[in-house]
């Protein structure tokens, strides 16, 4: 079974934003190993002890539909297994739910806490996984025998040879593995159309692939429909980035729906680690939410169906992705978990997924009139719209996918198959 994400968006009782901020950077240093043995440790997210999370982060971010001075409590996480499982292990690891989700309206307790969850939680649009049949177990305990290996071989290069390339996990085990995957891809049509109109999933799905000319098909498609990125209205971008000003709304009807009446906590850094995580939140245009379903719905199409582990259209450092239409289509949120810095990660990503980006957000307030071709107005808009997370978790904090991909292919060579059902290896904890 793929992993499941969840997402859940509860708003913050007056006036207990800053307590609840205090908690959560602390939660944050106990992963990162920053918090004293002698300071007090209540209350507490054993993170470090789950066996189904991936990636789990939360974030306090502006609510501006309850006031200017409103807050509201983001919770993501990427989980292996079902979503009860993933609830009673969450609330078998806190060990004061009271503290947190206490000061979010509507929370009654820990007895109603499932209740709570799922009455406040957000269905993806449209969601990617770079590796839909390992789960975090799988992944830690491939690293774990490669380093294991490694020591016992005491640098004997010739015999990791054959697993220094990661051809062999990318690709299906067989023609009847990705037919058997691709087939839902027309029930995945006739539900767009149904739900976003017809008109509106050709038009989504031309403007993804205007610039993919890279791969045949689309190139043939592109041809055939005359489909193309339309003209840059200037070659040069008059916008200068700031990263030390406070972001301001880019346009009438924009806004910066993160929290700026607080500076990030010191330990969110985006350069000096091997996994990120980037949360956006932009402004839908009224009478664009089909224009923007019908794109979320192609792209969670191609990222179920027919995307190879590890890559979305050639983009090979994201671990997870999501976007959610919140507040009754008002908005669009991005959670991500990726490899590397907030900088090569956006370059990549306007290099590789170029009309990609301009489908997403062309509907968006602020977004620049040439699009991803504009880079530095594309990074103003995003950092405009980013939100930092208090709280950042991974179950593999140093792990690129790369190192994903060479770790699979060396497991499966030396043990025949997926590593959950392998006794007998290293805890690799």
């Amino acid at each position: 079974m793929a992993p499941r994400t969840l997402t859940v968006l509860a708003p913050i009782r007056p006036g207990e934003d800053r307590p609840l901020r205090a908690i959560l950077r602390a939660i944050g240093d106990d992963i990162r190993g920053k918090r004293l043995d002698d300071e007090a440790i209540p209350p507490r997210i054993e993170f470090l002890s789950s066996r189904r999370i991936h990636f789990a982060r939360f974030a306090i971010l502006a609510d501006p539909d309850r006031g200017p001075d409103r807050r509201r409590l983001l919770y993501s996480a990427s989980y292996d297994g079902d979503l009860n499982g993933h609830l009673a292990e969450l609330k078998a690891i806190t060990s004061d739910l009271d503290a947190i989700w206490g000061r979010c309206e509507g929370y009654a307790g820990a007895a109603g806490f499932e209740g709570f969850i799922r009455t406040h939680m957000h269905a993806a649009e449209a969601f990617y996984i770079a590796f839909r049949d390992e789960t975090a177990d799988s992944i830690r305990k491939a690293s774990a025998l490669r380093r294991q290996v490694e020591a016992l071989a005491d640098g004997n290069a010739p015999a990791l040879d054959s697993v220094t390339t990661p051809r062999s996990a990318w690709r299906p085990s067989s023609w009847l593995d990705r037919l058997i995957r691709a087939l839902p891809l027309v029930v995945d049509l006739f539900r767009a159309i149904r739900r976003c109109g017809l008109v509106n999933v050709v038009r989504g799905a031309l403007h993804i692939v205007a610039s993919l000319n890279r791969y045949p098909l689309f190139r043939v498609l592109n041809r055939l429909t005359r489909n193309a990125m339309s003209p840059r209205r200037s070659p040069y971008s008059n916008v200068s980035l700031d990263n030390c000003a406070a972001p301001e709304p880019l346009e009438p009807g924009d806004e910066v729906t993160a929290d700026m009446d607080h500076q990030p906590s010191p330990a969110f850094r985006e350069d000096v680690v091997a996994q990120n995580q980037l949360t956006l939140i932009t402004v839908v245009k009224p009478g664009h939410v089909s224009q923007v379903r019908a794109v979320m719905a192609a792209i969670d199409s191609y990222a179920k169906r027919l995307s190879p582990p590890g890559s979305l259209i050639g983009v090979s450092t994201i671990h997870f992705v999501k976007w959610l239409l919140i507040d009754d289509g008002r908005r669009l949120l991005m959670v991500s978990d990726y490899d590397g810095s907030w900088e090569s990660y956006i370059d990549e990503f306007a290099q590789m997924i170029l009309s990609g980006l301009d489908a997403i957000w062309t509907p968006s307030y602020g977004y620049p009139p040439d699009g991803a071709r504009d880079l530095p107005a594309l990074k103003r808009f995003l950092r405009t719209h980013q939100a930092p997370s208090e709280v950042f978790f991974s179950a593999y904090p140093n792990q690129t996918l790369l190192n994903i991909v060479n770790d699979r292919a060396f497991a499966r060579t030396h043990t025949g198959g997926p590593l959950d059902s392998r006794r007998g290896l290293p805890d690799p904890r």
